[in-house]
């Protein structure tokens, strides 16, 4: 259970800022996003383009690349929404698999050799992936044999982001003297998000119609996400209405314009910057403990990313 400490009471102001839930429709879709249960086929690159252009959308970006062959979880940024990268693709992933082998091989001897994975990974991305191809260490933080029939085995991983399943299927090939394929891959996690909070591309396709012909915003509230949604699990820090418009003009926040924090924060940890509203002004690097955020004086945090603009809220005043 996160634990918060007040460092200085405060109250939001009625006149600037609105708490993310209240946010109209179009306020909504200026920064959001949505999670898409990717169907087979396209690659994530194209199920965000037919997004943004079935929306009429500025911008989208997908948190997460998924091959064309592989389905499941893939949260895409909406317009500003596409900003928040850092916390949604960086979280761990949770994956069901299916491979097979070109000879049999006893469930046991299966089992044995997936718990080899747990832990640190050295890996090579694959020759079709997009980055450099120089080994890596990723982490398993668990993996399980599902099922197996005959040469075709179902397995779950729960991994670092950056890991390849792909590669680890060969690996397990390669440890059992035997060569394997992946048949199926799908992603049933990308950090909190699940299978449950997916859906399909006609879904959102359909809502955004909804909205935009009968003005019926029931279901297109349901599917598309605040930003805040996406720092759930990310520790935070609550500033007065004061500070707000210096660090969402990019300044280090200082110990002085805290209200009050969450416990556990190290320096150097990532952290969410928020109003007393519950908005989001920026992801910053911690600059601080919690114990030192809480008492003592100095820069707290440096924002890296910012996803308010500063005019939301007036320059310093006293309050």
């Amino acid at each position: 259970m996160v634990e918060w400490y007040t460092r200085e009471e405060s109250e939001p102001s009625e006149e600037f800022g609105t708490v993310p839930s209240q946010r109209n429709v179009e306020q909504l879709l200026e920064k959001s996003f949505i999670v898409i249960d990717k169907p087979f086929g396209p690659t994530s690159n194209q199920v965000s383009s037919w997004i943004k252009k079935e929306l009429n959308l500025h911008k989208t970006g997908h948190f997460g690349t998924l091959d064309p062959n592989a389905t499941g979880v893939l949260p895409v940024g909406i317009n500003g929404g596409t900003r928040i990268q850092r916390v949604l693709s960086q979280s761990e992933k949770e994956y069901i698999f299916e491979a097979e082998l070109t000879q049999d091989r006893a469930e046991e001897d299966i089992e044995d050799v997936l718990k080899q994975f747990l832990g640190e990974n050295q890996q090579t991305p694959p020759e079709k992936s997009a980055v450099k191809k120089e080994e890596r260490s990723r982490e398993v933080y668990e993996i399980e044999l599902l099922e197996k029939d005959g040469k075709k085995i179902l397995g779950r991983v729960r991994c670092e982001s950056g890991f390849y399943v792909r590669v680890l299927i060969e690996q397990i090939g390669d440890e059992l003297d035997v060569a394997a394929d992946m048949n199926e891959l799908r992603r049933t996690k990308q950090g909190f998000l699940s299978e449950e909070d997916t859906c399909k591309i006609q879904d959102i396709v359909d809502a955004y119609h909804f909205y935009k012909g009968d003005g019926d915003e029931e279901k297109i509230r349901e599917l598309v996400h605040p930003i805040e949604n996406a720092v759930k699990d990310i520790p935070k820090v609550v500033v007065k209405d004061s500070a707000v418009n210096a660090v969402a003009n990019g300044s280090k926040l200082g110990t002085a314009g805290i209200s009050k924090l969450q416990d556990g924060i190290s320096e150097g940890d990532m952290i969410a910057v928020m109003t007393l509203k519950g908005e989001l002004i920026c992801i910053a690097d911690a600059l601080m403990s919690s114990e030192e955020m809480f008492s003592e004086d100095g820069d707290a945090a440096a924002p890296e990313t910012v996803h308010m603009k500063p005019e939301e809220y007036p320059k310093r005043w006293d309050q």
